[in-house]
C-alpha cells in the first residue's frame, strides 16, 4: 500500500485544493518546522493516512482535518519517514 500512497499523493499534491490547505497549515504553524523551528524547505506532513471503506480509496490530501497535518522542514520530514511508518486508518464515513 505504501507505493500506492506515494504514487497517488505525488499527483494529488499538485491540486489547487491541496495548495490552499497546505498554505493554511503553514500559516497556523507560523511558517516554521514544528520540530526544529527552521523556516526553510517546508512541507506539510500527514500524520496518518485515511482509507475510506465505502469509497474503497484513500482520502484526498485536502480532506484531512487540520489536526492530522503538521509543518516540517524537509530534513525533519525525511528523518521522520526513516524512523516511523505512517499509519493507515480505515474510516467508515464519507
Amino acid at each position: 500500500m505504501k507505493d500506492e500512497i506515494s504514487e497517488q499523493y505525488s499527483e494529488l499534491l499538485k491540486s489547487p485544493l491541496w495548495k490552499i490547505k497546505r498554505e493554511r497549515i503553514m500559516e497556523r504553524d507560523g511558517h516554521k518546522c514544528v520540530n526544529c523551528g527552521s523556516s526553510s524547505s517546508l512541507v506539510v506532513h500527514h500524520k496518518q493516512y485515511h482509507f475510506f471503506k465505502k469509497r474503497d480509496e484513500l482520502a484526498n490530501p485536502w480532506e484531512y482535518d487540520d489536526k492530522y497535518l503538521v509543518t516540517l522542514c524537509c530534513a525533519c520530514h525525511q528523518r521522520g519517514h526513516e524512523i516511523f511508518d505512517i499509519p493507515v486508518k480505515i474510516v467508515e464515513f464519507k
